[in-house]
């Protein structure tokens, strides 16, 4: 996925660096020991269509490139797109594809359907 902002192209990258950065940002103690929890607090608040979070991802998934834009510039990005639906769709689509995201967001979204069946009455299998 290529983000264009200001006429300067950044690759999104949702790899290891990625989820470290996210990592960094999202921590839970338990037991007196800290755990990065970035794609288990990203991943419903992306389903949930919020612009803040999707901002925020998208500028720490150019955490490889060598010049990368700066939160502001990326918070303009998000809030000019022509087509923001589209624009989770496609971030949520990349977290389902990359190598170092794929397992994590499947079982993740899976158990968020499940939770959402049992919220409806329905019965998970």
């Amino acid at each position: 996925m290529v983000m264009e902002i200001k006429g300067t192209e950044y690759e999104v990258h949702f790899g290891i660096k990625f989820i470290r950065e996210l990592d960094k940002k999202y921590e839970v103690e338990r037991e007196n020991m800290k755990f990065g929890a970035g794609l288990e607090m990203m991943v419903p608040l992306l389903m949930g269509y919020d612009t803040t979070k999707l901002s925020e991802v998208l500028y720490l998934s150019t955490c490889t490139e060598k010049k990368r834009p700066n939160q502001e510039s990326v918070d303009e990005y998000v809030e000019n797109h022509e087509d923001i639906e589209k624009l989770f769709a496609e971030v949520l689509e990349e977290l389902k594809n990359s190598n170092a995201t794929r397992l994590k967001v499947k079982n993740l979204m899976e158990d968020l359907e499940n939770l959402e069946d049992l919220e409806n009455g329905k019965t998970v299998a």
